[in-house]
C-alpha cells in the first residue's frame, strides 16, 4: 500500500510541475505555444475558421503546412527541454545546461525508435495485422525510448541491455505519467479547432491563443514526465 501511495504522489508531483515549469522556465513551454499560434494566425487570415467547409478546403493550403514542421519540431524540442531542465534543477546546473548529457546513450536510444517504426511502413494489406504489428513495435521500442531519456538526464552508464532487461518499469512509468493528462489534453486541443468555427474573430483570436498554451501544456507534461518517470525511484529513495 505505501508504494501504492508513492506512486500516487509521484504521479501528481508530475502533474503540478508541469504547471510550475510555466513559472520557472516560460521559455521551455512556449518553444511549442509560440510555432502553434504563429500556424493559428495563418489559419484565422486564411479564413479557415469561417465555416466546416472553409476549415475542410483550407487545411492544406500550403502557407499553413509550410509552419507544421516548425511546430512538431518546437513541440518535440520544448519536451526534451522540459525533461533536461528537471535534471539540471536537481543536479544544480544552468536551467539549460547540456552539460553531462550521455550522448551515446541518446543516439542509440533515437536509432532503436527509428528501427522499429520501419514495420509501419510495410504494406501489410491487412488493417488488423498493420495494427498489431505496430503495437508490438511500439512496446518493443519502450527500452530504446528509456535508454535516451536517461542519455538526456545525464546517465552515462546505462546500456541498451540493461534498459531491455530492467528498463520496462521506468517505461511504464513514464506512460502513466503522460498519457492520462494528454488523454485529456489532446481532445481539447482538437475541440478547440472546433468550437471557434463561425464564431465571431474577437473570440476565435482568443480561443487560438489559448490552444496555444494547451499546446505549450503539452509539452511540459511530457518533459516533465519523462523526468519524474525515469528518476521515481532515486527520487523516492
Amino acid at each position: 500500500m505505501e508504494r501504492l501511495r508513492a506512486e500516487a504522489r509521484g504521479f501528481f508531483a508530475s502533474l503540478r510541475d508541469s504547471l510550475v515549469l510555466w513559472k520557472l522556465a516560460p521559455v521551455i513551454p512556449s518553444l511549442a505555444a509560440i510555432p502553434e499560434f504563429a500556424q493559428h494566425v495563418v489559419e484565422i487570415r486564411l479564413g479557415m475558421f469561417a465555416s466546416r467547409d472553409a476549415f475542410a478546403a483550407l487545411g492544406s493550403d500550403p502557407a499553413r503546412l509550410s509552419l507544421g514542421s516548425v511546430k512538431v519540431a518546437g513541440l518535440v524540442f520544448a519536451m526534451l527541454l522540459a525533461a533536461r531542465f528537471w535534471a539540471n534543477r536537481e543536479a544544480g546546473l544552468r536551467s539549460l545546461s547540456l552539460a553531462g548529457i550521455g550522448w551515446k546513450q541518446v543516439l542509440t536510444g533515437f536509432l532503436v525508435q527509428v528501427v522499429f517504426t520501419l514495420p509501419g511502413l510495410i504494406d501489410f494489406r491487412m488493417p488488423a495485422a498493420a495494427f498489431a504489428i505496430s503495437i508490438l513495435a511500439t512496446i518493443a521500442s519502450m527500452p530504446g525510448l528509456v535508454l535516451m531519456v536517461g542519455g538526456l538526464l545525464g546517465d552515462r552508464e546505462a546500456g541498451l541491455a540493461d534498459a531491455y532487461r530492467r528498463g520496462w518499469g521506468k517505461a511504464l512509468r513514464m506512460l502513466i505519467y503522460i498519457a492520462p493528462a494528454l488523454a485529456i489534453l489532446q481532445p481539447l486541443h482538437r475541440w478547440d479547432h472546433m468550437v471557434v468555427l463561425g464564431q465571431p474573430q474577437a473570440l476565435v483570436w482568443a480561443l487560438m491563443a489559448w490552444d496555444a498554451l494547451v499546446v505549450g501544456l503539452m509539452a511540459a507534461v511530457a518533459g516533465t514526465g519523462l523526468h519524474r518517470g525515469y528518476t521515481f525511484w532515486q527520487r523516492a529513495g
